[in-house]
Parts: C-alpha cells; structure tokens; sequence
C-alpha cells in the first residue's frame, strides 16, 4: 500500500491552483459542453479555495508580526 503524500494531506495553495490548471487542460479535451462547463466551474472552485488558503495565510502572518 502507498504512503499518503504530505501535500494530500493538507494541500496548499499552489496544490489547488495546479488542480484548477488540469482541470482547464481536460475540459479543452471534452466534446460535451455540459461537462466542459462542470469541469470549468470545479476549477474555478479550487482558484477561489486556492486564494482563500493565501488570504488566510496572509492574514496569520499579519498576526505573527504584532
């Protein structure tokens, strides 16, 4: 059986926007616009997550220099 990977356990930002990256890569791929769109709006979900991740890091570091 395979070790979990450190990052799937607790992915970062960059790990989100990479999947947002695939994502946008299969969809160019699929004939069905139904499921481009869905594909599409899912990565458009993992940049919004992504940028939440920065945001609150941003946020903890601001805290950190008090």
């Amino acid at each position: 059986m395979e070790e979990p990977q450190e990052n799937a356990a607790r992915p970062d930002s960059e790990h989100y926007r990479e999947m947002a990256r695939k994502l946008r890569e299969l969809a160019r791929e699929f004939q069905f616009p139904g499921a481009r769109q869905e594909l599409l709006d899912l990565a458009s979900r993992f940049e919004r997550r992504a940028d939440s991740l920065e945001a609150r890091a941003a946020a903890g570091s601001d805290q950190d220099h008090r």
